[in-house]
């Protein structure tokens, strides 16, 4: 026991005193990784939100059928009657003019001069439909009947706007990714130089432990420590800074009309606690790395 202890005593004091030689290169080195694993962080939460969001939409897909704005009554009713005779739809629900001028006027109440160019005659009454089945394939075949009814405007359905946000979340998912890869391999090649720095430093050290039969393993220890230590303080400050972006932004969204489509893109707290320790880990991995390499290659300075 006494012998655990005065190991982990000399490991622990040598691990702080390359850290102290080195303390510009320590901070570089910790932001570095910060960064990169915080793009990590902000990667897993953009996914988890984009399930989240495309997940409840599943149940409650709908498809809209946006008429003429100047279509006869006869033809709203006759549209109306076969919907809701329709053996797939559950139910539908029709928007006047009046109340799609409603509804653009809360989407643009911080823009009264884009509001100001519309007119409530210029809006398109529509059906709003629900089918009984909520698949793709059902709703696209479902919108293609009535793309040619007379009246008929156009017909949008939800599965379109799925499709686009999940193109454009996983897009964004890939170029989260490149630019971490990049910042990681970035952070390992500092931490690499820095403790190639330190061993040079202590090559005196070194070769006296060395002479005195001290292991390969007993003199690298102090020094992938130093860079897991690096890589952990690196990750900490890469998940608090991801945390705090997302209460920003769920908070953005909570206060803005304009952004309230977003509002069903949410991260759960467990799912909140999975990427934190995602992005920590990354930080460990990436210092564990550089500084063993490092401690590998340059053990004979």
């Amino acid at each position: 026991m006494a012998g655990f202890l005065g190991r982990a005593g000399y490991f622990s004091r040598e691990t702080w005193l390359n850290i102290r030689r080195n303390l510009t290169l320590t901070v570089a080195a910790i932001l570095t990784v910060a960064v990169g694993v915080m793009l990590v962080g902000l990667g897993l939460m953009a996914r988890y939100a984009s399930a989240n969001a495309l997940g409840r939409w599943q149940g409650g897909v709908q498809f809209e059928i946006f008429l003429e704005p100047d279509v006869a009554g006869g033809q709203i009713d006759a549209l109306g009657e076969e919907l809701r005779n329709h053996p797939d739809i559950e139910r539908i629900q029709f928007v006047t003019q009046d109340q799609a001028f409603g509804l653009l006027e809360e989407m643009l109440v911080d823009e009264p001069e884009l509001l100001a160019e519309v007119s409530v005659e210029s809006l398109p009454p529509s059906y709003r439909v629900v089918p009984r089945i909520a698949e793709g394939e059902i709703i696209e075949s479902l919108a293609a009947q009535f793309r040619q009814r007379p009246g008929v405007y156009s017909v949008e359905t939800g599965r379109q706007q799925v499709d686009a946000i999940r193109e454009w979340f996983n897009s964004f998912r890939w170029i989260v990714l490149l630019m971490s890869i990049v910042l990681a391999a970035a952070s390992a090649l500092l931490i690499f130089n820095m403790i190639r720095v330190a061993m040079f430093a202590r090559r005196r050290e070194i070769e006296v432990m060395k002479l005195v039969g001290a292991t390969n393993s007993f003199i690298r220890l102090p020094f992938i420590l130093e860079g897991m230590l690096h890589g952990l303080a690196g990750g900490v400050v890469g998940a608090v800074a991801a945390g705090a972006l997302r209460s920003h932004v769920e908070e953005l969204f909570g206060r803005s009309e304009i952004l309230a489509f977003f509002r069903s893109f949410t991260v759960t707290s467990g799912q909140f606690t999975t990427a934190t320790i995602a992005t920590v880990l990354m930080g460990v991995i990436v210092g564990a790395l550089g500084s063993a390499f490092a401690a590998g290659r340059f053990l004979d300075v």
